[in-house]
């Protein structure tokens, strides 16, 4: 399946008007130039990974706020399902590209039921997309029409379609 690689890259050079500041990079590779300086500089990538063994999350964790001159996260917002008991997974997402926690916090929430909605889906470090399917002509006809069944039903509970004129 193909993924949306995204992430941010940075300017190293201090003497830069753009240093330190990001341009978003989308299906990008290990290595950015800036634009204006075009010296070599860093790139963030968006990543998620989770911990525990079960199918279940009890918790999603956003870290965001990127702070590209010490290389760290400065914030975190959590969202947890209480009304779940037990160990159950915990699921984290290093962003780039969320600097407040007011959508930072949106994207946990929506991540936490995407991850419980669809248990058993998450492979290796994929990061669940809450508002994207990708549909690529190269896949077999089965798992095409498969995925186009699903934005139907989708398309068809979420309220967008006109009911009539």
């Amino acid at each position: 399946m193909a993924r949306m690689k995204r992430g941010v890259g940075y300017c190293e050079n201090t003497d830069c008007e753009d240093y330190a500041k990001g341009v978003f990079l989308l299906n990008h590779g290990d290595t950015f130039y800036c634009p204006r300086c075009r010296q070599l500089g860093k790139v963030e990538k968006e990543r998620g990974f989770y911990t525990g063994n079960s199918d279940i999350f009890k918790e999603v964790r956003v870290e965001y706020n990127f702070d590209p001159v010490h290389g760290i996260y400065r914030e975190i917002a959590i969202v947890r399902d209480e009304s779940l008991w037990g160990r159950n997974n915990v699921y984290t997402l290093q962003s780039p590209l969320i600097k407040t926690e007011k959508r930072a916090l949106k994207v946990a929430e929506a991540i936490l039921a995407n991850l419980n909605r669809y248990r058993g889906l998450l492979s290796g470090d994929d990061i669940p997309r809450t508002t994207e399917m990708i549909l690529s002509f190269d896949e077999s006809f089965d798992e095409f029409s498969h995925k186009l069944k699903q934005l139907s039903k989708e398309w068809e509970a979420s309220g967008l379609r006109e009911t009539g004129r």
